[in-house]
C-alpha cells in the first residue's frame, strides 16, 4: 500500500491539467479523441455522469458512488464489464494499481469498463497517468471549480514525481 504524505496533500489539490468550467467547453476535443480511438479515462461519479450527458463515453470510468464524500447514484449502465476493488482514502493499494493497469490494457470503445471502488478513487489520476499511452486524456472533477482535462504526455513527469514520494506501508 502506498500512502500520500501530508507534505503532498496541498500540492495534489492543484489541477493536474487544464481546468475547464464545464465538459461542454471541451466536448469537441473529447469527441475527436474518441473518433481517433484514443483512450479517455473518467475519474469520479459526477465527471463520468457529465461526460455521458454530453454524449461522451469514456472507455474507462472510475467511480466510488461518492461525491464530496457523500453517497451518489451514478446510474452508469453502458457496460456489464465492471471491476470491483477496495482502496481507502489517501492511499493506493497494490490491487487498485493493478486493476488500473489491466483496465488500461483491456479497455476500448467496443469494450468499455467501469472500475467500482469501495473506498476512494481520489489518487487514481497518478497510476492512470503513469500507465496510460501518451495520447490518453484523463478527466476528473475539481470541486466547486469544474473539470480537469489531463493530457498524459504533459502530466507524466509530475505524476511520476508524486508516485515516487508516496510512502510504502
Amino acid at each position: 500500500m502506498l500512502r500520500l504524505p501530508k507534505s503532498l496533500r496541498k500540492e495534489l489539490r492543484k489541477p493536474f491539467g487544464e481546468l475547464h468550467k464545464s465538459v461542454n467547453l471541451i466536448e469537441k476535443s473529447l469527441q475527436k479523441q474518441l473518433e481517433e480511438d484514443k483512450l479517455i479515462i473518467s475519474i469520479g461519479d459526477v465527471t463520468s455522469m457529465k461526460l455521458f450527458e454530453n454524449g461522451i463515453q469514456p472507455q474507462i470510468c472510475i467511480v466510488d458512488n461518492l461525491t464530496k464524500r457523500k453517497p451518489i447514484e451514478h446510474n452508469l449502465d453502458h457496460t456489464n464489464n465492471i471491476k470491483y476493488v477496495d482502496n481507502p482514502a489517501g492511499v493506493l493499494t497494490e490491487e487498485f494499481i493493478e486493476v488500473c493497469i489491466e483496465s488500461i490494457k483491456e479497455a476500448s470503445k467496443n469494450n468499455p469498463l467501469i472500475i467500482q471502488v469501495n473506498g476512494e478513487e481520489d489518487l487514481a489520476v497518478i497510476p492512470c497517468v503513469i500507465n496510460s499511452p501518451n495520447d490518453t486524456f484523463i478527466l476528473y472533477g475539481q470541486p466547486n471549480e469544474g473539470v480537469v482535462l489531463v493530457k498524459v504526455n504533459e502530466a507524466y513527469e509530475r505524476a511520476l514525481n508524486y508516485y515516487k514520494q508516496l510512502i510504502k506501508e
